[in-house]
Formats: C-alpha cells, sequence, structure tokens
C-alpha cells in the first residue's frame, strides 16, 4: 500500500512558476548541438543503449546532480527507471506508483513542473539519499500519449533550476519520445519495463 500524504498540500511541493522568475544560466548552443547530434547517430545506431546515452547527455548539459528516465508500465501501474545518471545511479530499475508520484502527475497534468522536496507530499520518496531539493521533470508523448519522463534532480541547496534547464531538457524530450517509437518496434521496451529493484519501487 503505498504512503499517505502528510498535511502539506500537492501544491505546496510544485514550484514551476520559479523558472520563469529566475535569472537564466547563458545557453551553450555548441555543446548542445554536439550533444544531439551524438544522440541522433546514438538513436540510429544502437537504440536499445540510447536511454543511457540520452540521461548522461542530460547530466552534462544541465549541471544537475542526478538525471533519469521514467517510463510508464500501465500494467502494473508503475514508472520504472531503465537509465538513470549521477548521484542516484543505483536506483536504476526503480520507480514510483503511477497514481501516487511526480512522474504520474506531470504526465497527468502533461506539462513540465518543477517540484521542491517532494518527499514532504510523496513520503515514500523520503528514504531516498542525497535528498530530493529540485526535481525537474518533463512528459514525452508516443501518439500523443503521455507515455515517460525525462527527469533532472538537484540535491543541494548551491544551485537551482532555471528557465535554460526546462528548454534543454524539453528539447531532449523529444529524443525520448523517438527512442520509445523504436524501442516499441524492436522489442526492448518491454524488457525495460519489467526492470525492478529493490529500492523507491
Amino acid at each position: 500500500m503505498h504512503s499517505l500524504p502528510t498535511s502539506v498540500d500537492l501544491e505546496a511541493v510544485i514550484a514551476t512558476a520559479e523558472l520563469d522568475r529566475r535569472s537564466c544560466r547563458p545557453a551553450d548552443l555548441d555543446g548542445e548541438s554536439r550533444a544531439l547530434l551524438r544522440l541522433t547517430r546514438q538513436l540510429a545506431e544502437s537504440p536499445q543503449d540510447f536511454f543511457d546515452t540520452l540521461v548522461n547527455t542530460a547530466l552534462e548539459l544541465s549541471g544537475s546532480d542526478s538525471t533519469g528516465i521514467s517510463l510508464l508500465n500501465e500494467a502494473e501501474e508503475r514508472f520504472v527507471w531503465p537509465a538513470v545518471a549521477g548521484k542516484l545511479d543505483s536506483f536504476i530499475g526503480a520507480g514510483t506508483p503511477s497514481d501516487f508520484g511526480p512522474c504520474g502527475t506531470v504526465l497527468s497534468r502533461r506539462t513540465t513542473m518543477l517540484f521542491v522536496h517532494p518527499e514532504r507530499y510523496f513520503t515514500y520518496l523520503a528514504p531516498i539519499a542525497p535528498p530530493l531539493e529540485e526535481v525537474l521533470l518533463i512528459p514525452f508523448f508516443a501518439d500523443r500519449k503521455p507515455v515517460g519522463t525525462i527527469w533532472a534532480v538537484i540535491h543541494g541547496k548551491n544551485r537551482k533550476f532555471d528557465g535554460e534547464d526546462r528548454r534543454l531538457l524539453e528539447s531532449l524530450s523529444a529524443f525520448a519520445a523517438s527512442a520509445y517509437r523504436v524501442l516499441a518496434t524492436t522489442g526492448d521496451l518491454e524488457r525495460m519495463l519489467r526492470m525492478k529493484a529493490g529500492c523507491a519501487s
């Protein structure tokens, strides 16, 4: 049974509007162009490894502490994390319930969202270490249906996400959607959806 939320309201952990109020760091367009070219080649040559490359690219471009991909497994009513980079890389195969978690909230609202200490509401996230200071999630779609998110996490208090991070991750989410469609045809998607781990699931 899922942990019940605390008395904190869901809206209290959502801070998406802050992305428009914060100063943006300058875009690294040359670095981004090189990364997107690398992703294009990777998707064509080795789609089964693409999500690993994608999350590492997101980690590099955003300067966040952890990044990952969440895929919706409707049959098991959960999200699974088939690729994670950074400080949470030990959580590969973990995930969150589809009906009660940041990923589910993002897919239901079909929009980019920023959460600040989401464990205050989604209490089962509290054991995750290092702690989730800020979590930025972007949905991606297959045939207009929301099927997953690309996410990034900041664990410390010395940096915050800004509008440039949102722009970058939204750009990368298009690659996630393309990879999802390719993997669905190769059979690799089903393997990823069945991944399991012993934590945060």
